[in-house]
């Protein structure tokens, strides 16, 4: 349930496809401009950070170079006052500029809190209009230009058919899925589609940079290499493999940092941290808008971690445990890469980095 202290939330029980109002007393907040705001601020502080790095830098070596010439000669020598009294003019120059720039950085503190900021907005589908005009913050790249009624029939295409969608295919080919009415229209328009679609899972996966993941990339690279080779079944098979080898090491965890306000199970099992995800009652209406794209990747990957004997999508379990011609079938292998891809361009923003750094791309 929404919280009714939360700006623009209604405590109404109702589902995906509500529109309450985002607002603040009676100011509407325009939130595509302020995060333009926000970005060009800190796009502007960073600039000054840089700018007067070198001047630290140029203080910190003649220091040292002062303490080593006191160290060697004594602090009565010559070349020591000639450093020393250098140091203080240029101390003079430049420390004014240094300390505007300190007190720029006290005020716009904002790389430590414009995550608190972003969190705070939920995102019921009325604020997807809003998440498409923020798209580059937010959204695969691949999906820029869509409006709420197209990203809310990805989150149902998602489960429906098993597809993960996000930065992978290009944004003509969701486009074109979008306007298709069944299943078995997407599955085959995939199919006519094979190359450009495996053209731009291998151009995503050279972003996927994390050390934990880069040996599961070349293994999904492996994967469209064989379906370009028309062998179906093995890149379905090495597609599954990774997906699985992604989910059981990184996913699960993953998901529960992602999403910490659902209940989760004790216990292993991918499908019940999914199911827990997505059958959580109204949860939808707390998403923040950081939490789309990842919802949106643990949406695809339903199905394909599903308990049952039968399916009509691809299904992990069964083709490992059921190999059969009704378990690797043609039509599962582009969506079983697809979901691979999405889940490791996800875990390669989610999981920390030695150098703290993030594929926002």
């Amino acid at each position: 349930m929404n919280d009714p202290s939360t700006p623009g939330a209604e405590d109404n029980g109702e589902e995906r496809g509500q529109e309450p109002e985002l607002s603040q007393g009676d100011a509407t907040i325009d939130l595509p401009d302020f995060m333009r705001s926000i970005s060009q601020t800190t796009a502007w502080i960073n600039s000054i950070n840089e700018t007067v790095e070198p001047m630290r830098r140029h203080i910190r070596d003649q220091e040292s170079a002062r303490r080593t010439i006191e160290s060697v000669m004594g602090p009565g020598n010559a070349l020591y006052q000639t450093v020393r009294d250098t140091q203080r003019q240029y101390r003079s120059l430049v420390e004014p500029v240094l300390a505007l720039q300190s007190d720029l950085s006290d005020i716009f503190d904002w790389h430590s809190h414009i995550a608190d900021v972003i969190s705070s907005f939920s995102i019921p589908r009325t604020l997807l209009n809003q998440l498409a005009d923020s798209a580059a913050l937010f959204l695969p790249g691949n999906l820029i230009g869509l409006d709420a009624d197209d990203l809310d029939m990805l989150l149902d295409l998602g489960e429906e058919d098993g597809l993960s969608l996000a930065w992978a295919p290009r944004t003509e080919i969701v486009n074109a899925l979008l306007l298709l009415g069944t299943r078995a229209e997407r599955y085959a328009f995939l199919a006519d589609r094979r190359d450009d679609v495996l053209d731009d899972v291998d151009g995503s996966l050279q972003l996927v940079t994390h050390p934990a993941l880069t040996g599961m990339a070349a293994i999904l690279g492996a994967a469209t290499r064989t379906a370009r080779n028309g062998s179906d079944e093995g890149a379905q098979a090495l597609a599954g493999n990774v997906l699985e080898t992604a989910m059981k090491n990184y996913g699960n965890a993953w998901i529960r940092c992602s999403f910490p306000q659902v209940a989760y199970p004790q216990g292993p099992g991918h499908h019940r941290t999914i199911g827990s995800l997505l059958d959580t009652p109204n949860y939808w209406g707390n998403l923040t808008l950081p939490q789309f794209a990842p919802y949106l990747v643990a949406a695809g990957m339903r199905n394909a971690f599903a308990p049952g004997d039968t399916q009509d999508t691809f299904n992990r379990h069964l083709g490992v445990h059921q190999a059969s011609p009704d378990t690797y079938r043609p039509e599962f292998a582009l969506p079983a890469i697809l979901l691979a891809h999405a889940l490791l361009r996800a875990l390669n923003q989610g999981l920390e980095r030695p150098d703290d750094t993030q594929d926002n791309a």
